[in-house]
């Protein structure tokens, strides 16, 4: 599967993380007519917000400290899930939409929210809507 910059771009301007829009599961998933909102990973990979830190990508990024999982900018956050040690990154826009979001049919992880000056702890016992896979800009 080539990496298609118009279908990522079209992807991510309509909610999708870029992580998943750069991974061969994601795109391998519409090549056999699986769900939206659906890849083909094995057991479960996702972004922090579902309590992962896409342990399953197959992709072109090199990592994913450096610029935000939402949209491919440069990182002024990073985003540790509770119990895992890798960190995930996120931009100033989307700071706050992280904390926002909560995963769909499970109870929310708890994550750290991370910046120069401070660690944030978000827990499922914040009150906020619930979104899947597709993320709202």
């Amino acid at each position: 599967m080539g990496f298609n910059g118009a279908k990522i771009t079209l992807a991510v301007s309509q909610g999708l993380s870029i992580v998943c829009a750069t991974c061969t599961k994601y795109w391998g998933a519409r090549d056999m007519n699986v769900p939206d909102g659906r890849c083909l990973s094995v057991d479960g990979c996702g972004s922090p917000i579902a309590g992962d830190v896409f342990h399953e990508y197959s992709g072109p990024l090199p990592s994913f400290d450096k610029s935000c999982f939402m949209c491919g900018a440069d990182a002024t956050h990073a985003i540790r899930v509770v119990g895992n040690v890798r960190i995930v990154g996120c931009c100033a826009t989307h700071v706050e939409k992280v904390k926002t979001l909560k995963p769909q049919g499970k109870p929310a992880p708890s994550v750290v929210l991370i910046s120069k000056d401070s660690e944030e702890k978000i827990d499922e016992n914040s009150p906020v809507p619930k979104q899947s896979l597709r993320l709202s800009n």
